[in-house]
């Protein structure tokens, strides 16, 4: 039976855990749910784009479903070891939120520019809010109560590196075959 003391400094632990990363966390867990129906939805044949109707190729779509899975994936795998103390799960968060408002706004201004029907707001509005919440992320991530909080040394494993790289090379042969289409 372990002692009281032994089982209250778990307590102070847990109790001293940053709120910050729990709200990181939610938010992993609600970009995660939103790319996986991105991944579902990029297999609809024909989108709407500034008002004409658009034919999607069959790659364009599974690049599209990749690109976002791998996108929920990484989210998913990052965010469930937030709890961990090891100091690379820190530089794996950020590194996953700036990248997502890299790509995204890369997405997004790519679209702009080989649209040539005019500016259109909205998804830049979309992406702003989003990019705006990531970099409110990564601003919590990098303050010190938290970089305390992952003071275990360690490399990232490969399996985290690899699903990172998987998801920055889809999204980016998504939006090199967007551009040249």
């Amino acid at each position: 039976m372990p002692s009281s003391s032994s089982s209250s400094a778990g307590g102070e632990e847990t109790a001293r855990r940053p709120t910050a990363l729990l709200l990181v966390y939610t938010w992993d867990v609600v970009r995660g749910i939103a790319a996986l129906f991105g991944a579902i939805t990029a297999f609809g044949a024909d989108v709407s784009v500034h008002g004409r109707v658009v034919h999607v190729s069959v790659a364009a779509q599974i690049l599209a479903a990749l690109a976002s899975a791998s996108l929920a994936a990484a989210l998913f795998v990052v965010g469930t070891l937030l709890t961990r103390r090891s100091a690379w799960v820190r530089r794996a968060q950020i590194v996953v939120l700036l990248m997502d408002v890299a790509l995204a706004v890369g997405s997004v201004a790519v679209d702009e520019l080989t649209a040539h029907a005019g500016l259109d707001t909205a998804p830049l509005l979309g992406v702003a809010l989003f990019a705006l919440v990531d970099l409110c992320a990564v601003t919590a991530m990098t303050a010190p109560r938290i970089a305390a909080w992952f003071r275990e040394p360690g490399p990232v494993p490969l399996y985290v590196g690899g699903l990172i790289a998987f998801w920055a090379a889809t999204s980016v042969a998504f939006v090199g075959l967007r551009a040249l289409s």
